[in-house]
């Protein structure tokens, strides 16, 4: 070790320090370096913060636009439910309104069958008195009358029921149940393999019990004389229907145009009673044909001799 003694202000001097004004520079630097660390620092964070600031209004951008989306939506999904119960509301109407026209038609279309029903019985049982009505209405509109709707719902029946008569005489005649039914009926409480009391009874019902034996033989000679007169009233019926299907497939009907015509007449007063002249002189006619037939009377019973 050296003899020399150790002087601090050498050895401070040696490295710089001990000279005068070089301290204040050392620690000029110091802070220098402390201040630079400082704003770098501060730079880093200043940046980090604005990142993160851009960051959040980003998210607020975001936050909003999809705020404005949902507002968006369900303004339209109101506008939907609203257009949506408008269309049930008229979809509801028009099933009501459909189902009161239905209604209607229904209605309209049973009252039309019972009115042609009503004219069909009419012209089969009292033809008579359809053709009195078709007179009268032929009168009054070559007198220049107009026909009520009324009127003309009931001419239109006349003129289903009349098609229909003229359509039942296409078909053989006990298809014509009007009339079928009522020989059926009375052939029916007939029996035709009755015997005759005579010819059954023993001569001691006939000696004894004569009285009996001849309330029963007048009984069966009854019987007999109105099934013979049913018989024979049924075979000339069947001849005047066949003379009458050859008379009626002579006449044609043309419904439809008669039913335009009639129309016409209800709407205008320009349709002339001389253009239907054809619909009334051949209405005319099958009612008379039909008057024929049934106007046929049964022969009397004749009583059938012992």
């Amino acid at each position: 070790m050296s003899n020399e003694s150790y002087d601090p202000e050498a050895t401070l001097e040696a490295y710089g320090y001990g000279q005068p004004g070089k301290g204040k520079t050392v620690v000029i630097i110091l802070l220098a370096l402390l201040l630079l660390a400082a704003a770098s620092g501060a730079g880093f964070l200043g940046k980090l913060w604005s990142d993160e600031q851009s960051k959040a209004l980003d998210l607020e951008q975001q936050v909003k636009t999809f705020t404005t989306v949902v507002s968006e939506l369900e303004g339209k999904n109101a506008e939907l439910s609203s257009l949506l119960a408008d269309k049930q509301a008229e979809t509801e109407r028009l099933k009501q309104e459909w189902e009161t026209q239905v209604a209607t038609l229904k209605k309209d279309h049973a009252e039309q069958l019972q009115r042609t029903y009503a004219q069909m019985n009419e012209i089969i049982y009292d033809s008579r008195s359809t053709l009195e009505y078709i007179g009268d209405i032929e009168t009054r509109l070559k007198a220049g009358q107009r026909i009520s709707e009324e009127e003309a719902a009931k001419l239109t029946g006349v003129i289903n029921g009349l098609a229909f008569l003229h359509q039942q005489y296409g078909k053989p005649l006990n298809e014509f149940r009007e009339l079928d039914r009522y020989f059926a009926r009375q052939l029916a409480a007939i029996p035709a393999d009755q015997p005759d009391p005579r010819e059954t009874a023993s001569p001691l019902k006939k000696i004894f019990k004569n009285k009996e034996f001849k309330e029963e033989r007048d009984n069966y000679i009854e019987n007999q004389g109105r099934r013979s007169a049913l018989v024979e009233a049924k075979g000339t019926v069947a001849a005047a229907y066949a003379s009458a299907q050859r008379q009626m497939a002579d006449i044609s009907l043309d419904i439809n145009q008669y039913l335009a015509q009639l129309q016409q007449i209800v709407d205008s007063n320009e349709q002339s009673a001389a253009e239907v002249d054809t619909f009334f002189d051949k209405s005319k006619e099958i009612l008379k044909i039909h008057d024929r037939i049934m106007s046929i009377e049964p022969p009397k019973v004749q009583s059938v001799q012992p």
